[in-house]
């Protein structure tokens, strides 16, 4: 009988810590989440030729109306942050229609924000005091003849992709799913004449 009790007091006490802790990173990290679409925008013209600069913009205001929301979110308020990041690439496709990352340095050109260039490029729309909005303006220069396509990385929706907010570490973590115009499964494709 007493092995009993002690079983069940046992599994009575496991199953009392397992749901306490069932807190997940965002707890801990204190990271919220949220869907605000259409923050990126391609500057898209009808054509383009060779040192053409296609620029990628996030200018978006420190307060974002969220759906079913009646209040603005103070996004600068919430995560003390002067900086929100994005990643996407820039692809050429090759003769064998595989497609190959293009973007370096030298082809880039930041007229807001920064940028750093690696395998991807990481876009930083820095927050502007004055204009209370975070800016950022990168463009790559098209150097080649050729068909391309800028592609941005799935966020944590399963669709759409992530801006995420610099925060300091006692100050909440933002990732908001966001969207670009004129992307076919996540793509914008076009030719360079």
């Amino acid at each position: 009988m007493k092995t009993i009790k002690y079983t069940f007091f046992f599994a009575l006490a496991t199953l009392l810590m397992a749901a306490e802790c069932t807190k997940g990173d965002e707890e801990f990290y204190n990271a919220v989440y949220t869907t605000v679409p259409n923050l990126v925008t391609i500057e898209k013209q009808s054509s383009y030729v060779v040192n053409d600069i296609l620029w990628v913009n996030a200018n978006f205001s420190r307060f974002l109306t969220e759906p079913n929301q009646t209040t603005p979110l103070d996004i600068f308020k919430t995560t003390n942050s002067n900086q929100f990041s994005f990643l996407y690439t820039i692809e050429k496709q090759n003769s064998d229609n595989t497609w190959q990352n293009i973007a370096n340095d030298d082809l880039f050109v930041v007229d807001k924000g920064l940028v750093s260039v690696n395998n991807f490029i990481t876009a930083f729309a820095i927050y502007n005091v004055a204009a209370q909005e975070y800016d950022y303006r990168g463009g790559i220069r098209l150097n080649e003849t050729g068909t391309y396509r800028i592609g941005f990385f799935a966020g944590f929706n399963g669709q759409n992709f992530d801006l995420i907010s610099d925060s300091s570490t006692d100050s909440t973590f933002l990732t908001i799913a966001t969207s670009a115009n004129d992307l076919n499964v996540g793509y914008y494709t076009f030719s360079v004449n």
